[in-house]
C-alpha cells in the first residue's frame, strides 16, 4: 500500500493548533494539493451536494479537522470501550461498507489531529477502572490505512505501552506494517486481521490488501510479539459460500505461522447490508457483484438487512466445524 496522496485535503482552520496539523497542512501544500477551508468536518456543503456516483472520486479525497466528542464508548465484543480516534472513513471501496449506512457517499476518510486529547480520556478512564481493559481504537476506521498518512497507529500503540491497565485493538483489510513491527508495544496492543475468501476480497473489498498480504501482515506481527487475532467480517453469502470459506480456511491454515495457529482466536461478523450501499454501488460502481439477495436476509433497522434465521445458523454451525477441525487450539471469542 503507498501512502494516500489526496486528490483535494478539506480542512477546518484550527488544526493549525496541533502539531500533527501543521505538519500535514505543511506536506499537501509542498505536493500542491489543493487545500480548501472548510468550517466543520461534518458538514461540507460542496460534498453533500455531489450525486452518488462521485462516491469513487470522493473516496480520494482527505478531510481533517478535530475530533469533538472523545467520551468513551462502552462494548462487550472485541473490547471493553470503544474509543472515537484519529480518523473515521476509509478510501477502500467494500460494498457492504457500514459506515455509506451512516454517512451515505460521504464515507470518504477523515483524519483528526488533537490525538494527544484522545489518548488523554483513555488515561483517566484506565487510572479510574484500575482494571486491565481492552480500548477498541479502529472502529470507524482502518487503523493501518491512516498510519500510512499520519503515523497515528504507531503513535497510538507507543502511548499505550506506557499505560499499566489499558491495551488497544484494531481490525485491518490492509498490510502495511512494516513501521510496527521495530517499536516497543509492550503486549498492549492487539491486532485483528480481518479476511475473506480471496474472490469476495476481489470483487467486493474493493481498494483493500490481498488475502496473501494480510496473512504476511499478520505473522509479521506475531512475530514481533503482538497478540493477533483473525475477524472473518463480514461473512458474505454468496454461491458456492460453503466452499469458498471451506477454502479460506484451508489458506489460514496453510500460510500463518505455525505459533500463531496455534495462540489464535477468531470472531465471526456476518453481512450488515443497506439500502444506502445498494443506491450507491449503482450509481458509482456500476458492473460490480450484487452482494445483497432479499431473498435470504431480513430487516433490521431502518435501511438495512441481515441474513435471516434458517442462513446465520447455517452458517454458523458450518464455520464453527470448520474452524474447530482446521485450528482445534483457537477459541472463537464471538459471533454476531
Amino acid at each position: 500500500m503507498k501512502m494516500l496522496r489526496p486528490h483535494k485535503v478539506y480542512y477546518e482552520p484550527e488544526i493549525i493548533d496541533y502539531p500533527l496539523g501543521r505538519e500535514l497542512l505543511e506536506r499537501y501544500s509542498k505536493e500542491k494539493v489543493e487545500l480548501i477551508e472548510i468550517e466543520n468536518h461534518n458538514k461540507i456543503h460542496e460534498l453533500r451536494e455531489l450525486p452518488d456516483s462521485e462516491f469513487v472520486n470522493m473516496k480520494k479525497y482527505l478531510i481533517l479537522g478535530i475530533r469533538k466528542t472523545t467520551r468513551l464508548i462502552p462494548n462487550n465484543r472485541s473490547a471493553d470501550f470503544i474509543v472515537p480516534f484519529t480518523s473515521s472513513g476509509c478510501s477502500a471501496m467494500c460494498l457492504y461498507c457500514y459506515l455509506v449506512c451512516t454517512f451515505f457517499k460521504n464515507s470518504y476518510l477523515r483524519v483528526f489531529v488533537n490525538r494527544e486529547e484522545m489518548m488523554e480520556e483513555v488515561r483517566k478512564k484506565s487510572k479510574r477502572l484500575g482494571v486491565n481493559k481492552v480500548y477498541e481504537i479502529g472502529c470507524n476506521s482502518d487503523m493501518v490505512l491512516e498510519n500510512a498518512i499520519t503515523g497515528n497507529l504507531k503513535w497510538a500503540i507507543e502511548e499505550f505501552a506506557k499505560i499499566q491497565w489499558a491495551r488497544c485493538t484494531f481490525a485491518t483489510k490492509f498490510s502495511e506494517v512494516d513501521d510496527l513491527v521495530q517499536i516497543e508495544h509492550g503486549g498492549h496492543t492487539q491486532m485483528r486481521i480481518s479476511v475473506n475468501p480471496p474472490d469476495t476480497i476481489k470483487k467486493a473489498e474493493i481498494g483493500t490488501a490481498s488475502l496473501e498480504d494480510r496473512i504476511q501482515a499478520a505473522n509479521k506481527l506475531f512475530e514481533a510479539g503482538y497478540t493477533v487475532g483473525i475477524n472473518i467480517a463480514p461473512i458474505v453469502i454468496l454461491e458456492n459460500w460453503k466452499e469458498q470459506y471451506t477454502g479460506l480456511l484451508d489458506i489460514l491454515k496453510e500460510k500463518l505461522h505455525d505459533g500463531l495457529k496455534e495462540s489464535t482466536f477468531f470472531e465471526l461478523i456476518f453481512m450488515t447490508y443497506g439500502l444506502a450501499n445498494e443506491k450507491i454501488n449503482q450509481a458509482s460502481m456500476p458492473g460490480t457483484i450484487n452482494i445483497f439477495n432479499k431473498e435470504i436476509m431480513r430487516p433490521k433497522g431502518r435501511g438495512k438487512y441481515r441474513y435471516n434465521s434458517e442462513i446465520y445458523e447455517d452458517a454458523t454451525d458450518f464455520l464453527k466445524k470448520q474452524i474447530s477441525l482446521k485450528f482445534p487450539k483457537a477459541r472463537i471469542s464471538y459471533i454476531v
